[in-house]
C-alpha cells in the first residue's frame, strides 16, 4: 500500500503520522500555535510528500437529512449540489452521501448532508500544506471514520452507540440499523469520579434525545460499545446501566483494543487519536468534504502517479514479452540444432542401407518419368460416378418412371451417337468425342394409354438431369409417341385398343472434364 500521511485536527491541537504498508509510525502532537504549526512545517518537509488524509474532531459540524426526488447521473449531481449550496453557504466544506430510498409512493431519495462549519479551524494546518506543496486527498469528519468500526467489531445491533474518548473530548455516534443518524462530542472532564457520571448523564441525554426524535423507542434496548484508548472510562459502563435498564453496553479496555487492532502501547499513550488514525488509514471514509481547489494538487499527483505505474507496468510487460520471444527463440534454435542432428543420422542410416540394395533396374530418370506417368493416367481415368449421381437425382424426383437399363461411354464408342450427330444439324461429326455419355432407358408406369401426360413427365426428367451444373445437353433417343413430321401412321379400326408400354430412351451428355 502507498505511503501517506494522516493527520486528526481538534480545536487545540494536531496529530500527525506516517503510514506504510498497514501500519502507522510514531504519532506526533502539535500545539495549535505558532510553535505547533511551525513543527508541523518541519514534519511535513521530512516527509516524502505523501498524500495527506485529515480527520477533523470538533462540535463545529452539522449533519442533515435531505429527501430529493430520484434521479441518476447528471442530474442528481447538480440537483444535490445546488441543494447543498443553498443550506450551506458560509462553508465550502461539505459532501453528501445516499442513504436509502423512501418507500412511499414518490419513492424520494433520502441524502445526508455534512459539513464543518468553522473553516477556520483547518485555515493555518491547511496553509501549512499547500506551502510545501503536498497533496490533499481527503477531509473527513471523526464519525465517518468510526463507521468503519461496525464492520471491523462485527456489530450488526439495531439501535448502536458507540462511545470513545478522544484529544478533543468524548465522542457519540449513533447508528440505526447500521446506518449514521447523528453524532455528539463532549469535552473532556477534569475529575475521573465526575467525568463518569458526567459522561454518563450524556448518554442518557443522547438516550432522551433519540427518544424525542422517534428514532428510538423508550423500550427499545441501546446498544452502547465503548473504546477505552487510556483507560479512563472503565467505570462508564456501570455507571450508563444505573438505573437505565434499557441500555447494554460493551467496554473494550485499552488491553482489547491492542489485541484487536494491533496498535502499539506507545501509540495509545501518544495520543488518543490513535485508534482512528488507524482506521483512517485502513479505508478511505466516505463523504469527503475537502473542495476542489485543495484537492487540485491531489488529482495533479494522482495523474502523475497513474503515469508512472502505466509506464511501469509497460516496461514489465516489454520485459517479460521479450524474455518470451528469446526463450522462444532459443528453443527454436535448439530444436533446429536436435533436427539438423537427425537429419545428418539418417543421411548416415541411408548410406549404410543403401550399399546393401541390389542395382536397379533402371536409371533414376527413367523411374522418375515412370511414377510421372503413371500419375498422369491415373489423373485421366473416367468413372460413371457423376452420371450415376445425376441420373439417380432427378429419377428420385421423378417416382413414375422405372429405369430398365443404363449405359455409360465414354469418348465416341456409342452406337447412338450416329443417330445425335444427324438430328443434330449444328454437330461436327466429332462433338461428342472424349465426352461421357449416359444412355438412359426406362417406362413410364403405369400408364394408362395417356400419351400427353407421357411425354411431359419425360420432358420433366430431361429438364431435371439438364439443370446440374455437370450436364452439357439432354437428348431423346426413343420417345412413346413418334412425334416427328416424318413419322407415318398405322393401326386398325377393329378390336379394342390396349394401352402400349410407354417406354423410351435418353440420352445424357456430359462437359468435358467432368
Amino acid at each position: 500500500m502507498a505511503e501517506k500521511i494522516l493527520v486528526c485536527v481538534s480545536i487545540d491541537q494536531a496529530t500527525a503520522t506516517i503510514w506504510r504498508g498497514r501500519r502507522f509510525g510514531a504519532c506526533t502532537r502539535f500545539a495549535n500555535s505558532e510553535e505547533g504549526i511551525g513543527a508541523f512545517s518541519a514534519f511535513l518537509r521530512s516527509t516524502r510528500r505523501s498524500p495527506v488524509h485529515i480527520v477533523v474532531d470538533t462540535v463545529d459540524e452539522d449533519y442533515r437529512f435531505e429527501s430529493l426526488p430520484h434521479a441518476s447521473g447528471g442530474e442528481r449531481t447538480q440537483m444535490v449540489e445546488r441543494k447543498l449550496r443553498q443550506v450551506y453557504r458560509t462553508t465550502s466544506f461539505f459532501s453528501y452521501g445516499l442513504q436509502d430510498r423512501d418507500t412511499g409512493k414518490r419513492k424520494d431519495d433520502r441524502y445526508l448532508f455534512a459539513a464543518l462549519t468553522n473553516t477556520e479551524l483547518l485555515t493555518p494546518w491547511l496553509k501549512a500544506i499547500e506551502s510545501l506543496n503536498i497533496p490533499v486527498s481527503g477531509i473527513f469528519l471523526m464519525p465517518m471514520v468510526t463507521e468503519s468500526l461496525i464492520e471491523r467489531l462485527r456489530l450488526k445491533e439495531q439501535n448502536l452507540l458507540i462511545i470513545s474518548k478522544n484529544a478533543a473530548g468524548l465522542r457519540q455516534t449513533f447508528f440505526k440499523d447500521l446506518k449514521f443518524r447523528i453524532s455528539r462530542l463532549t469535552p473532556n472532564r477534569g475529575a475521573q469520579k465526575a467525568a463518569d457520571e458526567f459522561y454518563a448523564d450524556e448518554v442518557g441525554n443522547t438516550r432522551m434525545y433519540l427518544d424525542a426524535l422517534t428514532v428510538t423507542h423508550v423500550d427499545d434496548i441501546l446498544n452502547v460499545v465503548i473504546l477505552d484508548q487510556d483507560g479512563s472510562l472503565a467505570s462508564l459502563p456501570k455507571a450508563i446501566r444505573r438505573d437505565r435498564p434499557n441500555m447494554q453496553c460493551r467496554y473494550l479496555s485499552p488491553a482489547d483494543i491492542q489485541e484487536r487492532f494491533k496498535i502499539r502501547t506507545n501509540d495509545l499513550d501518544t495520543t488518543p487519536d490513535a485508534l482512528h488514525l488507524l482506521l483512517l488509514g485502513e479505508r478511505m471514509p466516505r463523504l469527503n468534504l475537502a473542495p476542489a481547489a485543495v484537492r487540485r494538487t491531489y488529482q495533479t499527483f494522482s495523474a502523475r502517479r497513474w503515469v508512472y505505474v502505466a509506464t511501469g507496468a509497460t516496461l514489465v510487460v516489454g520485459v517479460a514479452w521479450a524474455g518470451i520471444n528469446t526463450n522462444q527463440l532459443m528453443q527454436l534454435d535448439q530444436r533446429t540444432g536436435e533436427m539438423q542432428r537427425e537429419t545428418q543420422d539418417y543421411l548416415r542410416k541411408y548410406q549404410v542401407a543403401s550399399a546393401q540394395f541390389p542395382a536397379a533396374p533402371a536409371s533414376t530418370e527413367n523411374l522418375r518419368r515412370t511414377v510421372e506417368l503413371a500419375q498422369r493416367i491415373g489423373a485421366s481415368l473416367r468413372t460413371p460416378e457423376t452420371m450415376y449421381s445425376v441420373i439417380g437425382l432427378a429419377l428420385q424426383e421423378t417416382p413414375e418412371v422405372q429405369l430398365t437399363r443404363i449405359e455409360w461411354h465414354y469418348g465416341d464408342d456409342a452406337p447412338q451417337l450416329k443417330t445425335l450427330t444427324l438430328r443434330n444439324e449444328n454437330a461436327t461429326p466429332d462433338v461428342y468425342a472424349k465426352s461421357q455419355i449416359g444412355i438412359l432407358q426406362a417406362e413410364i408406369r403405369p400408364f394408362d394409354g395417356d400419351y400427353p401426360a407421357a411425354m411431359k413427365t419425360i420432358n420433366v426428367l430431361m429438364s431435371r438431369i439438364a439443370k446440374h451444373t455437370s450436364v452439357a445437353e439432354v437428348a431423346a433417343l426413343k420417345l412413346p409417341l413418334d412425334v416427328r413430321s416424318d413419322a407415318g401412321l398405322a393401326g386398325t379400326t377393329t378390336g379394342a385398343i390396349r394401352p402400349e408400354n410407354a417406354s423410351f430412351q435418353i440420352a445424357v451428355i456430359f462437359k468435358s472434364g467432368a
